[in-house]
């Protein structure tokens, strides 16, 4: 499918603020209010840790049931907290003294449910013991010193150069990259963005930028194969004046008789001096043009693979 270029403006939503984070223990009244504090402020203090979310104080963060592997009761109990994010920390003790841990992460936007379980864990050890667990869960884009991008609906991204899939959540680095919004249509809108950590940009193409039917469109990469042509012939011109250049610096010193031979009937030198020095100055100008001509060649045609292989690769 041929390929269109149309330079819109993005909207980024959230425009500067993370996405959030709160932590729910559970632990089926097993635990007495002192203990289910401490679990519960270690808990956040991990998550603080590992991402570069907001984490925010859920309200009655102290469940008194247990989930445990549950999806719908996971779901129910994440959207009781208006956060982007839920942690679930189910705790059960044991006989031993030790702790069962389940930990879920539940994305309450986009509706996603991971778990991990960890057994017969010494109470003093706990933070120890869900570091790894609670890192195993964290989504890409909300590590520590990572944000991420999305593309609305079936629009893909291309970012850094590599190409994602539609819906994908792409996970970066803090700090500038280059991203594409390539729709459906074939429409595209190259930008650079600041991704900040701990915030997915949603990237939206806002309406009144985008073409109407039958309005004209560029193809994509008309701008990159233009400039290699327009190249390409600026640099052929400056090769054919650098053959009238030649020609001129040979043709001046048709008139000019060399001092060789007998008897010497040569060009006197007030009279070859200033031929000569107009010969030198053709001579010059040749060698200038010949060597800016071949180089515009190959940028030309350098630039002309490129768009080719690029459009090819798409």
């Amino acid at each position: 499918m041929k390929r269109t270029l149309l330079l819109f403006l993005l909207v980024s939503l959230p425009s500067a603020a993370a996405e959030r984070l709160a932590v729910r223990l559970q632990h089926g009244g097993a635990l007495g209010a002192a203990e289910s504090q401490r679990v519960l402020g270690l808990t956040e203090d991990v998550a603080r840790e590992l991402t570069g979310l907001d984490v925010t104080q859920a309200p009655e963060g102290l469940l008194s049931g247990r989930c445990g592997a549950q999806d719908a009761c996971l779901r129910a109990v994440a959207a009781e907290v208006k956060t982007e994010h839920v942690l679930v920390v189910g705790v059960m003790p044991k006989r031993q003294g030790t702790l069962d841990v389940d930990v879920a992460w539940v994305d309450t936007v986009r509706g996603s449910i991971a778990r991990r379980a960890v057994a017969a864990v010494p109470p003093a050890a706990l933070a120890k013991e869900l570091r790894p667990v609670v890192a195993g869960l964290v989504p890409a884009f909300a590590r520590k010193g990572w944000g991420g991008v999305v593309a609305p609906g079936t629009a893909r991204l291309r970012v850094d150069g590599r190409m994602t899939e539609p819906g994908e959540v792409v996970a970066l680095t803090a700090g500038p990259h280059e991203v594409d919004l390539l729709l459906p249509s074939g429409e595209a809108s190259l930008t650079r963005e600041r991704i900040a950590e701990g915030v997915l940009l949603h990237l939206e193409a806002r309406p009144d930028f985008v073409p109407q039917p039958g309005e004209s469109r560029a193809p994509r990469g008309k701008g990159l194969r233009t400039a290699s042509y327009v190249t390409f012939s600026v640099g052929a011109l400056a090769v054919a004046g650098s053959l009238v250049a030649g020609g001129l610096s040979r043709g001046a010193l048709r008139g000019v008789a060399p001092c060789a031979g007998y008897p010497r009937t040569c060009t006197s030198f007030p009279e070859a001096s200033p031929v000569y020095e107009r010969a030198g100055r053709y001579a010059r100008t040749g060698n200038v043009l010949l060597g800016a001509g071949a180089g515009l060649i190959a940028v030309g045609a350098g630039l002309f693979v490129f768009d080719l292989v690029s459009s090819q690769s798409e």
